[in-house]
């Protein structure tokens, strides 16, 4: 009788194995130490095995500055909703390249009291900021907040607004189909 350790010793890796999974299903018997032809297997062999792609290469690349103005009702600091549509192009762009940044600007001037209007114009910049870290999951530390209050009156004549600028920037991308960095 042949023992284990003799046997091992005798076959090549690739018998045991398949040996062993024969003897597992209950497929085998003692006399059995060569499977047969219908069940052999080759093992793949490292020149048969593909390689792995490459990983992809960082590729660094420049993207324009996209800004737009949100307007809010006077006195308020809650997002209109129709306005919320210029946030959304933006704050996606943000998702897209985690190395972007936003700064959002508050203006006011509604009061004739400076402080009030300081307030008012940070918590509308506060809400647009609250706005893309909640609804887009963009990080808090890549959006800058800024209240101007009263200056640099708009050319619209309003005040009651935001400015959201995504500051032109170079970032990092996967994407090594495009070869200029274009998207």
């Amino acid at each position: 009788m042949l023992t284990l350790s003799a046997y091992i010793r005798e076959k090549p890796l690739h018998i045991i194995l398949l040996s062993g999974v024969l003897i597992m299903a209950g497929c085998a018997t003692q006399e059995e130490t060569e499977p047969s032809p219908a069940v052999t297997s080759t093992p793949a062999t490292v020149e048969e095995v593909a390689e792995p792609p490459p990983p992809p290469k960082a590729i660094l690349t420049e993207i324009p500055e996209v800004s737009d103005t949100v307007f809010f009702d006077k006195g308020s600091f809650e997002i209109p909703q129709r306005e919320q549509l210029k946030i959304d192009p933006i704050a996606v762009r943000l998702r897209q390249h985690p190395d972007s940044n936003v700064i959002i600007i508050g203006h006011s001037s509604e009061s004739e009291n400076e402080e009030d209007n300081m307030a008012l114009s940070y918590e509308r910049a506060f809400s647009v900021a609250i706005y893309i870290a909640s609804v887009f999951g963009i990080e808090e530390e890549r959006i800058q907040v800024v209240a101007q209050g009263n200056g640099d009156p708009a050319t619209s004549g309003s005040n009651s607004r935001v400015e959201v600028i995504s500051p032109e920037t170079v970032v990092r991308t996967l994407n090594a189909s495009n070869e200029d960095g274009k998207f």
